[in-house]
């Protein structure tokens, strides 16, 4: 799999007079692949970082984004979000550009909203957008008056492990070979940054900072139970991990 995902991005980098790199505002870290950033560097081409899903997290994550990242761009491609300030670069880059039309590629992992970006920037549906991870086969194309867009399937290297393409949604619930695993991380992540977020959103109070007891908690609280009141930590699990893969669980 891992080969025929590179062989599409490096295509639609090669063919691309610019590129966007989209990364998952929530997951700044998590989402920016450094395998491709070091192969967009080699390519000598031009490319911006573009922030998507900005709607999923809070005014204050978002500043702080903005302040470590001052030349890119902050979007949401479902809510509409700042998309012109894009697409207006785009053309002023497409004016000066001695190019009929500009040609832009956009990469990333599956799942950060390429699909989605391409159709609004393009202001057309010709891309298939679904929030099932790796819907996208095969370059894309989708033309506007100016550009060219070109989206290419999610980029998944081999060193990826699975909790971090569930936590990106890059990999379906259904496929996740440790589901607890993934769900802990994405409690992790709320830990580490707003537990009042997952208190109010599973409406529960968290008694210890432990990953693994917090999942129990969300069960119990959801009243998620086997026979004799265990939690089911399967079902627990991929509940956690689908409101996060969309965006319905927000930090």
């Amino acid at each position: 799999m891992g080969m025929g995902y590179w062989t599409s991005a490096m295509k639609a980098i090669k063919d691309a007079d610019i590129v966007l790199f989209v990364l998952d505002a929530r997951m700044p870290e998590f989402s920016r692949n450094r395998d491709l950033e070091s192969k967009l560097e080699e390519s000598n081409k031009e490319f911006l970082l573009v922030f998507n899903k900005i709607d999923l997290i809070s005014k204050e994550a978002l500043e702080k984004l903005k302040s470590q990242n001052k030349d890119a761009f902050f979007v949401s491609s479902d809510k509409n979000i700042d998309i012109n300030r894009l697409r207006l670069a785009l053309q002023i880059k497409a004016k000066k550009s001695h190019y009929e039309k500009l040609e832009i590629g956009i990469v990333g992992y599956p799942n950060v909203g390429k699909s989605a970006l391409t159709n609004v920037l393009s202001r057309s549906a010709k891309t298939q957008v679904s929030s099932k991870a790796g819907t996208t086969k095969g370059n894309q194309w989708a033309s506007s008056n100016q550009f060219r867009i070109v989206d290419s399937p999610g980029v998944i290297p081999f060193e990826d492990d699975e909790a971090k393409l569930g936590i990106l949604g890059a990999k379906n619930p259904e496929k996740l070979k440790n589901p607890e695993l993934v769900a802990t991380e994405i409690i992790k992540i709320f830990l580490n940054l707003n537990p009042e977020k997952l208190e109010q959103f599973y409406a529960f109070k968290i008694k210890e900072v432990d990953e693994y007891e917090v999942m129990l908690q969300i069960g119990c609280a959801k009243k998620l139970l086997k026979k004799g009141g265990l939690v089911e930590e399967n079902r627990t699990s991929m509940m956690i991990i689908r409101d996060w893969q969309t965006g319905k669980l927000k930090l």
